[in-house]
């Protein structure tokens, strides 16, 4: 593959949509000292925006109870505790509205784990108040203008009946009427949201509740500032008992999707709506193996980059494998959503994302799985990928929770070694080349753990040695150009990224 650019040219503007929002568990996980950690190292070398949670009203945040003479009681302690530490890290709310309090539940059928109840609320006076009174104090804690920077998203999944009592959409409109008039009623400026949806399973492209949604909301004249679900490219959309059973469907799903959402927001009341798509990986299972092998580099890299221009956000599901909906995975690489294993082990899925990070925000080329950028202060960003996608009869063999550490690859269909020849013309007498590299034998700590014998548990000389093996692959040389012009030659191997970084001396 060639690649030819002349410093002179003017490019098209990039907009960096990847880096707007990351998912995580439940907001109790945030109080852990461990999961902070890990977000402040995503913070620190590939900043996200938002974040996303669940269960911001579960009971382990100890949000609302009722006394036996039904008097509310409300403690924002948690709350805050969680909040000031993203803000003061950079990073801002993106609000989930739920789960149901337990004390204001009307039913006792909850999800995962942790048990986060969801049926609606037994009095819909008090689920307002509850909703109100939270807006009113983030907004005297933080500020007007800080919280008319933030996003608010009525429920998760609601079209299923695991998460959404009998996945009813009257009541779920009516929790939604309820909620966004509620905001709205404090703040006209504030931006609420939803339906949250699962994913477009069976049906690529029509989207669940999706124009059914719109269409209600704009019969009873809602407010919908912003339109969210969750597009994973798999042929049914949950695993909720976690054991991996997935079912991938082609390459371009996450095209076919979104695009399918495009066109049907255009034609609806709301076609300019912001479209934030609040959950994304290779798969919504949290014992996917996949999640943790090579793989992740190159489908971040590739889908995001394809994808550009179809939405305003597409979030990463999730920052940190310390995530319990399933309970805690046993094996430090058990097929966790984490861009970081438990031990804060950075997995192929962070590395796709800083590469993303060290994007310019101009465009100069693109083609075959490459992206040529340049930054403002001049420095040229050349992406290069090999995206290698699963095989046709890999969904005979997708229990991938019977498999052993590192057969999972047996399920790609690996391809050959990709060749890229920059041709830079204009650069100048001299140039300094940076070569930022990853695949199975460069940063790949899964591929590394699998080779000590997949150890159920890490001795800490073991994981001193993967904390190593985690990192990138880089060099650094000066190049003398007195004809003006660099060429450049690099090999990407299957699944892997690599990253040239070029400025003129």
């Amino acid at each position: 593959m060639k690649i030819s650019i002349n410093l002179k040219q003017s490019g098209q503007p990039l907009t960096p949509y990847w880096s707007v929002c990351v998912g995580g568990g439940r907001v109790g996980e945030a109080l852990r000292a461990d999961f902070q950690k890990h977000l402040e190292m995503v913070q620190r070398e590939m900043p996200f925006h938002y974040i996303r949670m669940h269960g911001l009203f579960h009971e382990d945040m100890m949000v609302y109870h009722e006394e036996n003479n039904g008097r509310q009681i409300l403690n924002w302690q948690y709350v805050d505790l969680v909040y000031d530490h993203w803000l003061s890290i950079g990073i801002r709310p993106f609000v989930e509205l739920g789960f149901m309090p337990y004390d204001l539940a009307s039913g006792t059928q909850t999800v995962f784990w942790w048990g986060g109840n969801i049926t609606p609320p037994k009095d819909w006076a008090r689920w307002e108040w509850l909703i109100e009174q939270f807006i009113r104090h983030v907004i005297q804690r933080y500020g007007l203008a800080e919280v008319r920077q933030w996003y608010f998203e009525v429920w998760n999944e609601p079209d299923l009946d695991f998460f959404w009592k009998d996945a009813d959409f009257g009541a779920y409109m009516e929790l939604y009427e309820r909620t966004a008039r509620t905001i709205k009623r404090v703040d006209t400026g504030l931006r609420v949201g939803g339906p949250a949806s699962a994913g477009f399973g069976n049906h690529p492209g029509v989207l669940p509740w999706g124009e059914k949604f719109l269409a209600a909301c704009a019969e009873r004249k809602l407010p919908l500032d912003i339109f969210t679900t969750h597009p994973y490219p798999t042929l049914h959309p949950v695993d909720k008992e976690g054991c991996g059973y997935m079912v991938w469907d082609k390459p371009d799903r996450l095209l076919v999707d979104v695009r399918g959402c495009d066109k049907l927001l255009r034609t609806s009341a709301y076609p300019n709506v912001e479209r934030h798509y609040t959950e994304w990986s290779s798969s919504p299972s949290p014992r996917d193996s996949v999640h943790d092998t090579a793989f992740m580099a190159s489908f971040i890299v590739s889908n995001n980059w394809r994808a550009r221009g179809l939405m305003d956000s597409l979030s990463f599901w999730v920052v940190s494998d310390i995530f319990e909906e399933c309970r805690q995975g046993d094996t430090p690489f058990h097929g966790g959503f984490g861009l970081v294993n438990i031990q804060g082990l950075k997995k192929a899925s962070y590395h796709g994302y800083w590469f993303l990070s060290r994007l310019g925000d101009e465009v100069l080329s693109e083609g075959d799985s490459y992206a040529v950028t340049r930054r403002s202060d001049g420095t040229l960003a050349v992406l290069m990928w090999n995206y290698c996608h699963y095989r046709d009869d890999a969904n005979d063999s997708r229990l991938l929770a019977a498999a052993k550490p590192g057969e999972i690859y047996n399920l790609f269909d690996v391809q050959q070694p990709r060749e890229f020849t920059l041709n830079l013309d204009g650069v100048g007498g001299s140039v300094r080349l940076q070569v930022t590299r990853f695949d199975r034998e460069h940063g790949s700590v899964y591929d590394v753990w699998v080779a000590m014998g997949a150890p159920h548990h890490i001795l800490p000389a073991d994981l001193e040695v993967l904390r190593r093996c985690m990192e990138l692959d880089v060099s650094v040389k000066r190049i003398a150009t007195p004809s003006n012009t660099l060429e450049w030659t690099v090999t990407v191997q299957p699944f892997g990224v690599t990253l040239l970084e070029i400025c003129p001396e």
